[in-house]
């Protein structure tokens, strides 16, 4: 199955279980692409939020880089590593939701 989780919250507890089901779903061959947009970038501008490590794992489970909505000045402030996790250029979901057989939103 062919999976988006749309994780758009600043609440810890919902973002990693968001991407807690992400690695589940990852591990049992589904393919899982991540949308993170505002104010999700406040965990990831966190270097002690879950999230901020969790993110840094999509590789281990085979998840591409994750899409996501967020602006040059939000981009600006994440480390080396969150931005390594993200894709390049920011990404209007809209366009691409018919992509998926399931779009989860959080």
């Amino acid at each position: 199955m062919n999976i988006l989780i749309k994780l758009a919250s600043d609440n810890e507890l919902i973002a990693y279980e968001a991407l807690a089901l992400a690695f589940v779903l990852a591990t049992f061959d589904h393919d899982v692409t991540l949308f993170l947009d505002t104010p999700t970038h406040l965990l990831l501008g966190d270097p002690d939020s879950r999230l901020y490590g969790m993110i840094q794992s999509l590789d281990l489970y085979d998840i591409e880089k994750a899409w996501h909505g967020f602006t040059d000045e939000q981009m600006a402030q994440f480390d080396d590593d969150i931005r390594h996790a993200l894709a390049g250029e920011r990404c209007v979901l809209d366009d691409k939701r018919a992509l998926f057989d399931s779009v989860l939103e959080f």
